[in-house]
């Protein structure tokens, strides 16, 4: 930007214009104009693009500006920049008074996210830019200057297409041969359709926009120009003489909707879509197909990307790097993700984790005394014990003082052991008999309360005690 229009710019800071317009601030300035924010004396807060005062100079450009001002208006639709007033500052500058916009360019927002927009924000805008095309179409209207620059999104999320009628103001300018102006050629000659950079003025019809609107989408998602070059010369040449490269291969965009961007950028107009109409709902179903919705204002806020349903395996090219050329998570395209769970507090870890090291050490100590005891029970000798001797007829029942009456048979109680089931040990030590069977001594007898061993040691029973 030139020092002295800058300098020359904001030093109207603080004065009024027309005495009912004070200058707040300076919002932009262009090779053309400078737009500043202003209070009207009623307190309304406005918008004042004035001309350049050399421009001004020129009368016929000068007409031309105040009545392509008002070719806004005859649109009407909401997208479009109202005009409210025109009129010449006391130095002879033309002006229009316009609604004072908040939010962002569209420009401003790619650049404020790595020169690329997520493919189903990229789908919103062009959406609501098609409708007023429509509209603007309609009327008889064409933009001739679509580009990100120029589309500006609202903080509720509408799109208003800014300078219409401008771009004639530049042929005029020019002497017809469709220029831009002074601090505009870098970027512009990137969204000029094939017919527009060859200047054939009477070719340039609605397609000429929808050109420009495929250019604005391709760049706008993958960050680059249809046409490749170091400067704008070079892509101006490339607009006029080469063909476009498919949108597929730079960015990664569903198919359904590549083909809808792919069409509006032919170098052959009459085989583009015939009217903003048509691309606008081929684009709306294409993402309906791709993204499971069509285009929406939820698109638009990364806070409301909950409502855009996640696309299917078959309909994103990449579920990783869907429309950005770069990993997303779910978060940025389509919501917050769920909470991790809640951790527990330290002291709470703290408690159950004593309380699972008491359980392990009872359960340890458990099994090793069930071991100790079955060691126990497998090292000791089988002892035989019995009741007395049974009464015959003759005598009367007395218990037998000869020790040599009961005896220990180890190979009998091995053997009885091995046979029980299972391998488990019999209900008690074996009693042998002279010139009985083995049998298993009974438990719970304790008349005797104990026994004698091999060794002839009286035992007291430990059950009976």
């Amino acid at each position: 930007m030139d020092p002295e229009i800058e300098k020359r710019a904001r030093a109207r800071i603080g004065t009024t214009i027309r005495d009912k317009y004070r200058v707040d601030d300076v919002l932009g300035i262009g090779g053309m104009a400078v737009v500043y924010k202003v209070t009207h004396r009623n307190r309304a807060e406005l918008a004042v693009k004035m001309l350049h005062p050399e421009l001004s100079l020129r009368e016929n450009l000068r007409e031309r500006f105040l009545r392509e001002g008002y070719v806004a208006n005859t649109v009407k639709h909401p997208g479009v920049v109202a005009v409210v007033d025109d009129d010449v500052t006391e130095d002879g500058s033309a002006f229009l008074v316009m609604e004072l916009l908040t939010g962002k360019s569209v420009h401003g927002l790619a650049k404020a996210n790595g020169k690329r927009l997520p493919v189903p924000m990229a789908c919103a805008i062009l959406d609501q830019l098609l409708d007023v095309l429509a509209a603007a179409h309609d009327k008889g209207i064409v933009h001739r200057d679509i580009k990100p620059a120029n589309l500006f999104l609202t903080d509720d999320g509408t799109l208003k297409v800014l300078d219409f009628g401008i771009a004639r103001l530049r042929d005029a300018m020019s002497g017809g041969v469709s220029a831009t102006g002074t601090g505009e050629l870098l970027g512009t000659p990137g969204f000029m359709a094939p017919e527009q950079a060859l200047g054939k003025q009477n070719e340039i019809d609605a397609r000429t926009d929808l050109w420009a609107a495929g250019a604005t989408f391709f760049t706008l998602v993958s960050g680059k120009f249809v046409h490749t070059g170091e400067n704008a010369a070079q892509l101006m040449v490339a607009a006029a003489t080469a063909m476009p490269r498919a949108l597929g291969s730079v960015a990664e965009v569903p198919p359904a909707i590549a083909a809808v961007i792919d069409r509006a950028l032919d170098f052959d107009r009459s085989t583009r879509w015939p009217n903003a109409t048509a691309m606008r709902d081929a684009l709306r179903a294409a993402t309906q197909e791709a993204l499971g919705a069509p285009p929406s204002r939820a698109m638009l806020s990364p806070n409301e990307q909950a409502a855009v349903p996640a696309p299917t395996p078959s309909q994103a090219t990449s579920p990783t790097t869907f429309g950005t050329g770069q990993p997303v998570s779910a978060t940025t395209m389509f919501g917050a993700a769920a909470p991790p769970p809640k951790r527990l507090g330290l002291p709470m870890q703290i408690f159950l984790g004593l309380l699972v090291a008491c359980g392990l050490a009872a359960g340890v100590k458990m099994i090793m005394g069930t071991m100790a005891s079955d060691a126990r029970n497998a090292a000791a000798p089988s002892v035989a014990y019995t009741s007395p001797p049974e009464p015959t007829a003759s005598a009367p029942p007395t218990a037998s003082a000869d020790p040599s009456a009961l005896r220990v048979d180890p190979t009998a109680a091995a053997t009885h052991h091995a046979a029980a089931p299972g391998g488990k040990k019999p209900a008690g030590p074996v009693v042998v008999r002279p010139g009985g069977r083995p049998q298993a001594a009974p438990l719970t007898n304790c008349d005797p309360p104990y026994y004698f061993d091999a060794d002839n040691n009286k035992i007291f029973k430990k059950e009976c005690l």
